[in-house]
């Protein structure tokens, strides 16, 4: 429960700054965020079986968040998204593996799959704070890598 109210806390803390204070990619990630969390609130499993087998629910809105990250990643003009998709894809890993060893502890799924999101959320205060940053600095700066324009 301390993990949920936590996560949470930073949820709301990270995506209500990058609303606040980021640039376009920051706020389309906080959105991201925010349309996984909601869709895996509605796909959570019973407790009783959860982290047993692959949680095929949370597989399909990870895998679609790792797109989606990826998609951000191509073509804003940051580095923190990149490390955001990547730390999505040992996510996606974590499932595979999981669906690879059926054996695997339930608790080492569960950890491949839950501590993750929280260095993502700290990615995104991160990717703010220097977004905010760098445009008090140096003024509007582009969000989106002039390759992606075409």
């Amino acid at each position: 429960m301390i993990f949920f109210i936590a996560f949470v806390a930073l949820l709301l803390f990270s995506t209500g700054f990058a609303v606040w204070k980021g640039g376009p990619p920051e706020r389309i990630a906080a959105g991201l965020y925010w349309g996984a969390w909601l869709v895996t609130l509605v796909a959570n499993p019973q407790a009783i079986d959860r982290w047993r087998n692959v949680e095929i629910g949370y597989l399909l809105i990870d895998t679609g968040l790792l797109l989606a990250l990826a998609v951000l990643a191509l073509r804003a003009n940051r580095i923190w998204p990149m490390a955001a998709a990547s730390l999505q894809l040992i996510i996606v890993a974590g499932h595979a593996a999981k669906a690879l060893d059926p054996a695997l502890l339930g608790s080492a799924y569960a950890i491949m799959s839950v501590f993750w999101p929280f260095l993502q959320l700290l990615l995104l205060v991160t990717g703010t704070w220097a977004y905010w940053r760098r445009t008090r600095i140096q003024g509007a700066v582009s969000s989106w890598s002039r390759s992606s324009l075409h």
